[in-house]
């Protein structure tokens, strides 16, 4: 594994700096978008860090969430 990657069960988590807790970002997808996480990566929205985030929603589709790196709040929805 990449020294600049994290896994946490079966999430790999791409980062470049301080981490949210995974518990944070998982609240809020599910809330917002529920399904499995299959993928969280670091990003960068406006010059803002920020988490990309690919669900698979119950009904089969994929579905991608972006959430700001600070307050977690949904910056995009595909």
């Amino acid at each position: 594994m990449d020294a600049s990657a994290r896994s946490h069960s079966s999430v790999l988590v791409e980062d470049s700096g301080p981490l949210r807790p995974l518990r944070d970002i998982y609240a809020v997808v599910a809330r917002e978008m529920p399904g499995r996480v299959l993928r969280i990566k670091r990003v960068r929205r406006a010059g803002r860090q920020a988490y990309a985030v690919r669900v698979l929603k119950a009904d089969g589709k994929r579905g991608d969430i972006v959430l700001d790196g600070v307050s977690l709040a949904v910056i995009e929805r595909r």
